[in-house]
């Protein structure tokens, strides 16, 4: 069974302010769960950058890099994705400013030991796309991969679509087959939508058809899968609204077992806001539940 390597990292606006002294604490407690990646979100959320003065991530980078983690930089996130991807203007104005930023980023930090690569911030999903959608959204992938490794040479760039169970694993298969061709990244971490789904009860069922579908999808086409596990759980049944809060570790058991024979790594979403032992006493709680199961996987 595999474990969990790495974390995303959804950083907002206010967490520029946290100090070097807490981002010590956070890396360290990965680190005694074992994980040696970050995932950095995004670097700019709707047009505003992240690193604008004062920049956190060198810090961040210092920090990690002294304990052996490696920081993965994702670019733009703009919220007028979920209404305009099918727009091909709009994924154009997109490619264009995204491959600005991962220029930018690469500028900044690209020559720091722990910089580890690209994550590109936009999530697809398996949707009932047309084949110029499809077109479409392989091109944005294609502009923004190249220019990633364009800059950073044999630096992954990596992906975080998901599924819903709005197409068969057969008919997802296939999709990603097209959106992979030509390689435009070279990692898939395939979210696993038991937190955001609140698929807690049927983790089996739902979970194992679609990481097998895109296992075989990315083995043709030359690309790593990793799971991208959900550490939160739904706490409330309003779609427009939903609210979530820290998974428990025997489900987080359950995740991994289910995920295990597909991937080849494990990372979640998200240990500093989920999982952190200073964030709260059920993100304590799941922390220190879930260091207990690595350390009986370790004594086994």
């Amino acid at each position: 069974m595999k474990t969990i390597e790495g974390t995303f990292l959804q950083f907002w606006a206010s967490m520029r302010e946290v100090s070097a002294a807490q981002w010590a604490l956070e890396l360290d407690a990965m680190r005694a769960a074992k994980m040696r990646m970050i995932i950095l979100q995004w670097t700019q959320a709707d047009g505003k950058n992240l690193f604008e003065p004062p920049d956190p991530f060198p810090t961040i980078l210092d920090l990690a890099h002294r304990r052996g983690v490696k920081v993965v930089f994702g670019l733009r996130h703009d919220g007028r994705w979920w209404r305009e991807w099918g727009n091909a203007d709009y994924l154009r104005e997109e490619a264009e400013e995204s491959t600005a930023l991962a220029r930018e980023v690469h500028r900044r930090y690209g020559k720091h030991p722990a910089f580890a690569g690209f994550y590109i911030p936009y999530e697809l999903w398996d949707g009932s796309f047309t084949e110029t959608q499809v077109e479409n959204l392989r091109g944005l992938l294609r502009t923004i991969g190249s220019a990633c490794r364009q800059v950073a040479p044999g630096k992954p760039v990596m992906l975080a679509p998901f599924f819903a169970g709005l197409l068969s694993p057969e008919r997802f298969e296939q999709l990603w087959l097209s959106l992979l061709q030509d390689k435009p990244v070279d990692v898939v971490a395939l979210q696993d939508g038991v937190g955001a789904r609140g698929w807690d009860e049927q983790i089996e069922q739902r979970v194992p058809p679609y990481f097998a579908a895109m296992q075989r999808a990315c083995k043709q086409r030359g690309v790593k899968l990793w799971c991208d596990l959900e550490c939160f759980r739904l706490t409330n049944s309003n779609p427009s609204r939903p609210a979530f809060a820290p998974a428990s570790a025997e489900r987080i058991l359950q995740q991994l077992k289910a995920v295990s024979p597909y991937v080849e790594r494990v990372v979640t979403f998200d240990f500093y806001h989920y999982m952190s032992p200073y964030r709260g006493e059920a993100q304590k709680a799941l922390y220190e539940g879930y260091l207990k199961l690595i350390a009986g996987k370790q004594a086994g």
